[in-house]
């Protein structure tokens, strides 16, 4: 095998880098990003470090080896610099092992660098699951895609390196190392069969699926979505960050994709002895079958949004499926245009995000060093919960969120013990501030609230008074078109 030419191999790491910058330019555009938990992450980052100094009583830190990994870092990054700099520097470190794990996996599965599906991948990249913050989720589906790629590759010593992968991914959420697992043992075991015979290992596959959901909605407490969820199927939902025009772009994927998905049908090998179609055939099984929230018996709450993270592994998949199509210049320009359009949407949405986001930090300004605040604002237009944790942020080092949702579900390394004076800690009462209506009770605290003003999308605050009921009224935060 001949070596490369030096100047190819400059131009194809001068390529690599150019799409490194501009996949980190969303983490940069603004002031802050926004991404739904995030906040809230920054947020409990501080008070662990305000815990660990030996303030706030009644909050403590609960020894956890899982779904800590992205909030270790952020802890870190707040002790040498600003908000800004932990957010920046933490997510944009996110976006890059996210996005180049998954780039990895569709080269490895392609034979050859999977540039057609980058374009695919970073819209993926700044999803719904990113939008929605869930960064211990996201990273680990990062670091699973490198771990799946190694081994994929089929190199016994490079098989070791999925080793540590997994164990670091392990650290950040155990979801997907189950995932990774599963896919692990599905590909040895399709490569041990010939081709002919795969198809068999799909159905065992997609009857495992089926036994699956079986067992949890007979023995274990769980939720399904309504509906069919077709969207699921592609992963196409996870365009569907902020508001209604994201749907036009869902819309313009799903028609560019079956096109896409029918060269497929068209190539070798044989799309049903392909292990790359298999494993997004039971993915796209697994978003159609499998609940959308079920009660975990180690948290007080249960696990939620699992389609939309189910919807994120299968997007994935199909990203690597279709890995091997070459695309034609109007395909090409089709892809450009719709990552073109999406980023569009995204930076004018998180412009009208921050700008709410400001109108808080006013607000809170006005208020009593540490005050206790709660956010009673909402934007039905969203696919994502945006707002829900908006005032996280402006509170760190100023106020305390006593709606904020982490320490009450258990899953977190901060925690808090009932009657404490900084946080809820019953899960059902963060749902109903969150979702439905809550009762403000306790006499021991001036909790102060943040709400539209009457008439404009301005933010004004109010002395909560007990006995009083806190329902989150409509803030028309972001564009429609």
């Amino acid at each position: 095998m001949t070596e490369p030419a030096p100047g190819s191999r400059f131009h194809r790491h001068f390529r690599y880098a150019i799409v490194s910058l501009l996949i980190g330019i969303p983490c940069v555009w603004q002031r802050h990003i926004q991404a739904g938990d995030l906040s809230s992450h920054l947020y409990n980052a501080w008070l662990v470090s305000e815990v660990s100094a030996g303030h706030l009583p009644g909050l403590y830190i609960a020894s956890q080896f899982t779904n800590v990994l992205f909030d270790h870092l952020l802890s870190l990054l707040l002790r040498t610099g600003s908000v800004v700099f932990a957010e920046r520097v933490a997510v944009l470190a996110a976006t890059q092992v996210f996005f180049w794990g998954c780039f990895t996996l569709a080269s490895a599965a392609a034979g050859r660098p999977a540039w057609t599906a980058a374009p695919y991948l970073a819209l993926l990249t700044f999803g719904a699951v990113f939008r929605m913050g869930f960064f211990n989720f996201y990273v680990s589906v990062g670091l699973c895609a490198w771990a799946i790629s190694v081994v994929w590759q089929n190199h016994s010593r490079l098989r070791l390196l999925a080793i540590p992968l997994l164990t670091l991914a392990f650290v950040a959420h155990v979801i997907p190392c189950l995932w990774a697992l599963a896919v692990i043992a599905y590909l040895v075991a399709a490569r041990r069969l010939q081709p002919s015979r795969r198809p068999w290992l799909l159905g065992i596959g997609l009857l495992g699926i089926a036994g699956v959901a079986l067992f949890l909605a007979t023995k274990i407490a769980s939720r399904w979505a309504p509906g069919l969820r077709i969207d699921s199927m592609l992963g196409i939902d996870q365009l569907l960050t902020f508001g209604m025009k994201y749907k036009l772009l869902a819309a313009a994927l799903f028609c560019l994709w079956i096109f896409v998905l029918v060269r497929r049908f068209e190539m070798q090998p044989a799309t049903l002895s392909d292990i790359a179609v298999q494993l997004w055939v039971l993915s796209a099984a697994a978003c159609l079958l499998l609940p959308d929230a079920i009660s975990l018996p180690l948290y007080r709450a249960g696990l939620t949004y699992i389609s939309i993270r189910l919807s994120l592994l299968t997007a994935i998949f199909f990203c690597v499926a279709i890995a091997r199509v070459p695309m034609n210049t109007l395909q090409k320009a089709a892809s450009a245009a719709i990552l073109a359009i999406f980023f569009w949407f995204s930076y004018v949405d998180e412009r009208a995000l921050n700008s709410i986001e400001a109108q808080m930090a006013r607000a809170i300004a006005g208020l009593p060093p540490a005050a206790h605040v709660v956010a009673t604002v909402r934007d039905s237009r969203l696919y994502v919960p945006a707002l829900v944790h908006l005032i996280d942020r402006p509170c760190i080092g100023r106020c305390f969120d006593f709606g904020d949702y982490e320490p009450a579900t258990t899953q977190f390394r901060l925690r808090a013990l009932p009657g404490n004076p900084y946080v809820l800690t019953d899960p059902a009462d963060v749902v109903a501030l969150e979702y439905s209506e809550y009762v403000w009770r306790r006499h021991d605290i001036e909790l102060y609230r943040l709400l539209p003003c009457p008439g404009s999308n301005d933010i004004c605050v109010t002395t909560v008074h007990p006995g009083e009921k806190l329902v989150r009224q409509q803030l028309d935060s972001v564009p429609v078109w």
